[in-house]
Formats: structure tokens, sequence, C-alpha cells
């Protein structure tokens, strides 16, 4: 029986999406490496190749399983403790914060998630393969651990912990980001730069908008943290955790005022709109593949064939404030991310004194109910 191991579940590098989930994992492994705690390191993948230091696991490039091969890697491996992460998440992370999650050490059975209520990384222990079983994803892994009597603590809501590679749009503020290794830089080039977004959240009497699965500790982050002045449409929150449908919001106002109203609207009472997209295409029932997706993000408007979505787009492109499109990291980690970035460049307030209150505990216990 082996004692803990660090997987990573990751798709082959099809798309730009997928390239900077690659880079992002091979960062995020080269700091676990780079501990040297008696760790082994494995990668869930089809792509054979290029994982140096780490254990490849293969597997099929189409018609992934993600609870399947969990269950079948927990099986085979057998260790004692599990440090998941999905691709793309976790790589903000230094290795001080790595080794001390690694450290956390509670009665078992317990976990330590990065979200308990839509989770992108977990440390795990034991990791008994009915955690796994039937899981189609994991953003629903911390629900099933509670299940099954874990105790389940979060850490800190960050960038660092929040922060998960899915769509261009985080990717637009992650390019941004000054110090990151060569290779993610190289995959970030293609991407547009939100630079207004940075600037706006820390500018007082600047108006960012934001729309989509919003949670209550962003708006309170936000609250502390950013300079502007913020409006926000939080819903659907657990529409993929929870596999929940509902009306949402959003979806009446586009049909109450069309493409072109609803986005004058959002556009004149906002100087940046920040907006979780995938809301509006789950209320239209309309879920294009992930390159039509990525290419609506983009605004690149020949990549994206459902009419429907190309007069949103269109509408959106002619808007007088800049939208910044994607799905629930865009209004979750990357905002955390995006604050953070803007403060840096404020050279105008370097001589602000920011008196907080620090309601952050280390670890926070989970008791859904």
């Amino acid at each position: 029986m082996a004692g803990t191991a660090c997987v990573v579940a990751t798709a082959p590098p099809a798309d730009i999406v997928g390239r900077a989930r690659v880079a992002a994992t091979k960062w995020l492994l080269s700091k676990l490496r780079d501990l040297g705690a008696g760790t082994d390191l494995f990668v869930l993948t089809p792509e054979v190749r290029g994982w140096e230091g780490a254990e490849v696991v293969p597997t099929l490039s189409e018609g992934f399983r993600w609870g399947e091969a969990l269950v079948s890697f927990v099986e085979r491996v057998r260790p004692r403790r599990l440090l998941y992460f999905s691709a793309g998440s976790g790589f903000l992370l230094d290795e001080e914060e790595l080794a001390h999650i690694l450290a956390l050490d509670f009665p078992e059975p317990f976990a330590v998630l990065n979200n308990f209520y839509s989770t992108d990384f977990a440390l795990i222990c034991p990791p008994k393969v009915e955690v796994f079983r039937g899981l189609t994803n994991d953003n629903a892994l911390g629900w099933r651990l509670w299940e099954l009597g874990y105790r389940c603590f979060e850490l800190p809501r960050s960038a660092r912990t929040q922060f998960d590679i899915d769509t261009p749009g985080e990717l637009q503020v992650l390019a941004c980001k000054a110090d990151l290794p060569p290779a993610l830089a190289e995959a970030l080039r293609p991407i547009p730069r939100a630079e207004a977004l940075l600037s706006a959240l820390v500018e007082p009497g600047r108006r960012v908008t934001l729309l989509g699965r919003v949670s209550g500790h962003l708006l309170r982050f936000l609250d502390r943290k950013a300079a502007c002045r913020t409006r926000v449409l939080s819903e659907a929150r657990g529409m993929k955790a929870e596999g929940r449908r509902e009306r949402s919001l959003i979806l009446g106002l586009y049909e109450a005022l069309g493409p072109d109203g609803l986005v004058a609207e959002l556009s004149r009472a906002s100087d940046v709109v920040v907006w979780d997209i995938r809301v509006l295409f789950a209320g239209l029932g309309i879920w294009p593949p992930p390159e039509e997706r990525f290419s609506f993000d983009l605004l690149e408007e020949e990549g994206v064939a459902d009419p429907t979505l190309r007069e949103l787009l269109r509408a959106i492109k002619r808007a007088k404030a800049p939208f910044l499109l994607g799905g629930h990291t865009l209004v979750s980690g990357a905002i955390y991310l995006a604050v953070e970035l803007g403060w840096r460049r404020a050279d105008w307030v370097k001589g602000l004194v920011r008196l907080e209150e620090d309601d952050e505990a280390e670890l926070v216990e989970i008791r859904p109910r």
C-alpha cells in the first residue's frame, strides 16, 4: 500500500484551453516534485508523452469516465491518502501551501477541498472507491464525501484555491499575470488580455457588472477589496455540481428585451461586464461543442454556428462597454485573481493603508445540513 498519491486528471491539448491546462498542470507537478515529500505523482491522461517525473496512467481520448478512472486508479495503487487535482486547478499554489495541504491530518475519514460545493481539488483520507463510483465529474465530490461520512473542510477562498482553467474567459485574466513560467505564458500568448477589468476593479467610481454563478463569499471579498462599484445578478449556483435545472432571471430578461436590448441595458449600466454566459446557454437549451463555446467567449463570430448565439454575439461585439465571457471560474477564481493583479498595478494607491477585518479561518468545516 502506497502513502500519499498526488494525481492529476487531464485531457489532450486539442485547443487553447487544453494547451493552457497542460502547461499549468506541468507547473503544478514541478512544484510537487520539488517538495520531495515522499509523495508519488500520477497523471491520468491519453497524452502519454512529456510528463517527466510522474507516472502516466493512460486514459481514453474520447468517452473518458471520470469516476470509473478514479475507481480503477484507487484499486490499483491503493494509496493511504490521495491529493487529487483536476487539470488546470491548484497551479497557483506555492510550494509552502502545497506542503501545508499535504501535511493536514484529522481523524479519518476526512477531506480537505478547495470548494465543497464545486470541487476542483481535494485531499481525501482515505480514498475509498465508493467516493468516486458513479460520479461523472469532480464537481459533486464534496457532496459525495459528506454523504459517505467524511468530515469535510474547505480551504480559504482566494485566487490560488479557486482559479481553475475551464474557458478562455479566465485565461484572459491569467494572461495579465507577469510571473508565469515560459511554457504557460507561451500558451496564453494568443489570448486577449482583460486589462479593462483589472483597471476597473481598483478605480473608484467605475462600474463592474457580474452575471452568473457568483458566490456570496466573492461579493464579500469585492466589498472589502475592490474600489469599484459592483452590480451582481447571481443565480444557478450548483447548476452543474447538483445537476439542477431552474429558470434563470437572465433568460427572462433575454426573452423580454431580446439580445440587443439586454446587451444595451447591461452596457449602459457598466464600464465592464463579466458574464458567466453558460447560465444563459443552459436556459436557452443550447449547449454547443467546446470549440463553439470557446469561439463565443473570444468573440470569434466565424466559429459560432448556432444562429441564436450568433445574434447574441453580434450584439455583444457592438456594445459600448467591454464584455468578458466564459463559465463559472470567470465569476469566481478569475475575479479573485483580477483584484490581486489590479492592485499590483495601481501605483496611485501605494500609500493607502487598507484596514480589513480578518474573518478568514485557515480551514472551515462544512456541514451542509
